[in-house]
């Protein structure tokens, strides 16, 4: 017998064995899936108390649920390998990897079944030869490994293709398991020897059977699906949970992809070793499965990303809702305003209102913002500390003995701490703050006596006198944008009180603001000072006129409330660290204003923040609970007054927290993710790729990255499948002209790899001709591969996406191709259509075909970015690259010239 012919009966051996597996597997489920639906067990657990009965049936109705989802899995996909290993004691086995966890299925004695999530699942991503310790199945070496992607046909089950590589064939590609055993039948019937011939011929021409890798062409706009990962990339997946792992690569080497696979493999709590579940906090009751399910959070840079991955999620059986895949420009608006109070709204303190429109801070911000961020930390813990500091001084020269006692006591834990702000002092404090709580308290009571004793007069003298100023202060405007207008003399005990409705403030609300107003006063004056005329208090001060309190009374309650702020400090410092943040950056930025360093002097108001300003905030505020929580364990106690502060970023803390394309993230953004993962786990996983940084405040540098997540393991993938060898070279010289480190990526073994050259069209300048030089590409691809494949025409701005779109539709009207804007990136229409897009929201994407419109202009529009742009577009088309040119190719280019071609006809 010939070597084709071994091949070819190795090969029906195969598939006729597998599809008859498949068939198999998908009854199985069908089985169990009626039995599951039709089984209730619940009047298995009469005897068990109410409580103990619920929290039953709600553990079955999950496992009920989960079961139900793998059985379908199975039914939609059988298995997505094949696998013979040999055993240390020379036993072989035949094992079907399933994506789903595999049903009970009758079969031979050799054959098992397992979860591509398991340890044995990792033999399918090995060659022939490699072995691997798959736990307590012992050692395996891999002997013949078959690839599927299982598809079901009028009741017949396929694989479209099918990989397979063993010792009887090298690797190849079968088109179609199901075709193939047809033309095996055919070749077996009694037939003359010239037909024979001409069979043989027929089969050769067919190419169901090809030496190597087959690329797929890319029919849809979606994440590929690679159901097995390569070596390298399984290895990663497979990483202890508390794992904190960077991967990076080029373009189309997978990096998402095992991303999605490793959150789905920690995800399963049947695949997690007993350390895993136990720094997760896994217990064998349901609830902690749930909650571990739930404690998980993935980061993408854009909208359009976010949905694209989220498919991908479906595909692996994760659901994905929008709490836990989130853009940072959305999550950075959640926690800034409603959980941190950094930004306004109408219920919080807020002071700050966003901005990203006006120039606020300088280039030196976005390129050096780990710096930035150092200089201010650095400056508000000393601001805090010398506050600190000096305010216990002042209670040690207290002329009261207790308070000076108290004042000294103090004082003596700052000395004992250093010039540095340490958790440790945090804890000292603690035990001191019950002691000041008394003092507050006393002293507080008498003060607010003598306050209302005054209004209570006013109130004898005019009934009228709390509705008269109800009224008055209803009328009164908003608070002012301005600090310098704000009332800078309010106590932090009076703003964290709960202002009345503006709309009707009512007695209650009339009496809330006179104390506070006349606190305000008497502060002044035993400072020697006036409030300001122009704030809502210095209104409400002179609306009240003399019906307050003499000067005397008014210094003496004064002192009072300047004594207990200055013990207030003392309370609950945490607390007061933590929410006075904001306003020590508003005074950092004044301070750096002045010397010309960060921000701009002036154009902007000193409520409004940037967008990169508010990560700065938030990245202070967030390590300082952290640091807190993890530094002083006793202080994350619901007893401790500070805890409040404290469960506002537990309530963020998430097992694993994942991000996709890092390097578009700033560190200091990166650095707030990396501080969301939860103390004991820090379940950290980034993958990315500095040559495609398409934001100008990004990580650019591993020495950055480090910084942003410390500790980090910092992995690489060199295997890119997406392109063919032309793109994938001319890719690589774009990296070269731009000047950046060229990785040692290396295309796939075994896999034809030949794909076309680019295409340039120079002096396009009119949408007319831009769209008919892209309508006879479109047309030469089609005719290429026999349909249209995922098309992508990208264009320098949200303006001329519907222009280029109208055009080009027009011009492929006569062969009904469907052409789509999608503004703002989102993505609507039907699978076979063509998008158009603005160049800045292709990031993450893969097409079959991508076109570059106006690629000069681009170049003059983003001159600091255009070499990211080129790189990141080129790599998004797997074998079709097409350029346009308003003039010429930009001059950063004209060494590519001699790489295109005009056109693809044969």
């Amino acid at each position: 017998m010939s070597k084709s012919e071994n091949r070819d009966e190795h090969i029906r051996a195969v598939a006729n064995e597998s599809l008859e597996v498949f068939s198999k597997i998908t009854e199985s489920a069908k089985s169990e899936l009626a039995d599951t639906n039709s089984r209730n067990r619940f009047g298995d657990f009469a005897n068990m108390n109410e409580f103990t009965l619920e929290k039953a049936r709600k553990n079955m109705v999950d496992i009920k649920r989960a079961n139900i989802e793998s059985y379908l899995r199975l039914i939609q996909e059988p298995a997505i390998a094949r696998v013979v290993a040999k055993r240390e004691n020379g036993e072989e086995t035949t094992y079907y990897i399933c994506r789903a966890t595999p049903v009970h299925v009758e079969h031979a004695a050799n054959i098992r079944f397992a979860s591509y999530r398991a340890p044995i699942g990792r033999l399918s991503s090995l060659s022939i030869g490699e072995g691997e310790d798959c736990g307590k199945g012992g050692f395996a070496q891999v002997l013949e490994n078959a690839k599927f992607h299982p598809i079901q046909n009028k009741g017949e089950w396929d694989s479209k293709p099918a990989v397979l590589e063993s010792k009887a064939c090298d690797l190849v590609t079968i088109e179609s398991l199901l075709e193939f055993l047809r033309d095996a039948r055919d070749s077996d019937e009694e037939i003359d020897p010239l037909r024979l011939e001409k069979l043989l011929e027929e089969d050769a021409e067919s190419n169901i059977v090809t030496e190597g890798l087959r690329r797929d062409i890319r029919k849809k706009m979606e994440l590929r699906d690679q159901p097995i990962l390569d070596k390298y990339q399984d290895e990663l997946f497979r990483l202890p949970l508390n794992s904190r792992v960077l991967l990076l690569g080029a373009p189309g080497t997978g990096k998402t992809t095992t991303l999605i696979r490793r959150l789905g493999q920690k995800l399963d709590v049947e695949f997690l070793d007993e350390n895993e579940k136990k720094i997760a906090g896994i217990g064998e009751d349901q609830a902690t499965t749930d909650n571990h399910s739930q404690s998980w959070i993935m980061f993408t840079p854009t909208e359009l990303l976010k949905l694209y991955v989220k498919e991908a999620f479906n595909r692996e059986g994760i659901p994905a809702p929008d709490e836990r895949i989130s853009t940072w420009d959305d999550f950075r608006m959640d926690i800034a305003r409603n959980r941190f109070g950094i930004l306004r709204s109408a219920s919080s303190s807020g002071s700050y209102v966003m901005k990203d429109s006006i120039p606020i801070i300088r280039d030196a911000s976005r390129t050096d913002p780990t710096a930035w961020f150092e200089d201010f930390d650095r400056w508000q813990k000393a601001v805090f500390l010398e506050e600190m500091r000096a305010a216990a001084k002042n209670l040690g020269e207290h002329s009261l003995p207790e308070i000076a006692v108290l004042g000294r006591k103090l004082l003596a834990i700052f000395d004992a701490d250093g010039a540095e702000l340490r958790p440790s002092m945090f804890a000292s404090l603690l035990a001191t703050a019950k002691e000041i709580q008394g003092f507050v308290k006393d002293i507080k009571e008498s003060s607010d006596k003598k306050i209302r004793s005054a209004l209570n007069l006013q109130v004898n003298r005019d009934g009228g006198f709390l509705d008269n100023f109800a009224s008055f202060i209803e009328e009164l405007p908003e608070r002012k944008d301005n600090s310098e207008e704000q009332d800078t003399d309010l106590d932090p005990e009076d703003e964290e009180e709960e202002e009345p409705s503006q709309s009707r403030i009512g007695r209650a609300g009339a009496q809330t603001y006179f104390m506070r107003a006349v606190r305000s006063q008497a502060r002044a004056r035993a400072r020697s000072r006036n409030v300001s005329k122009s704030s809502r208090t210095g209104q409400m001060i002179e609306w009240l006129g003399d019906r307050t309190l003499p000067d005397p009374e008014l210094k003496e309650i004064g002192n009072s409330l300047l004594l207990q702020s200055a013990l207030r400090r003392f309370v609950n410092p945490a607390r007061r660290y933590i929410n006075g943040i904001p306003a020590r950056y508003r005074r950092f930025r004044r301070e750096q204003q002045e010397k010309g360093v960060w921000y701009y002097s002036d154009g902007f108001s000193s409520t409004d923040i940037h967008p990169l300003e508010v990560d700065i905030v938030l990245l202070a505020m967030i390590r300082g609970v952290n640091g807190l929580i993890t530094g002083v364990p006793e202080l994350n106690s619901p007893d401790n007054p500070a805890y409040r502060t404290f469960e506002i970023l537990q309530d963020l803390y998430r097992t694993q927290v994942l991000v996709d394309e890092a390097s578009d993230f700033s560190p200091i953004q990166l650095s707030c993710m990396v501080a969301l993962a939860r103390p004991g786990v820090r379940s950290f996983f980034a993958c990315g790729d500095f040559n495609q940084r398409v934001t100008n405040w990004g990580t650019h540098s591993i020495d950055q990255m480090k910084w942003a997540i410390p500790n980090i393991d910092a992995r690489e993938v060199l295997v890119p499948y997406r392109q063919s060898s032309q793109l994938h070279d001319f890719a690589k010289q774009i990296i070269c002209i731009s000047g950046d480190d060229v990785a040692d990526v290396v295309l796939p073994e075994y896999q034809n790899n030949e794909g076309v050259p680019p295409v340039i069209a120079t002096g396009m300048s009119e949408d007319s001709k831009v769209a008919d030089w892209l309508s006879q590409r479109i047309r030469e691809i089609e005719q290429s591969v026999n349909e249209l494949p995922s098309i992508a025409v990208l264009v320098n701005s949200e303006e001329e996406v519907e222009t280029m779109a109208d055009a080009l539709g027009d011009a492929l009207a006569d062969e009904h191709i469907i052409v789509v804007a999608c503004q703002g990136g989102k993505v609507h229409g039907s699978e076979s259509a063509v998008r158009v897009f603005n160049v800045k929201h292709i990031k993450g994407l893969e097409f079959e075909a991508v076109f570059f419109v106006g690629i000069d202009k681009l170049a003059e529009d983003q001159p600091d970015l255009f070499n990211k742009y080129l790189y990141v577009g080129a790599t998004r088309a797997a074998t079709y690259l097409g350029i346009t040119c308003e003039q010429d190719l930009p001059p950063m280019m004209e060494g590519l010239q001699e790489l295109f071609e005009r056109d693809w006809q044969p």
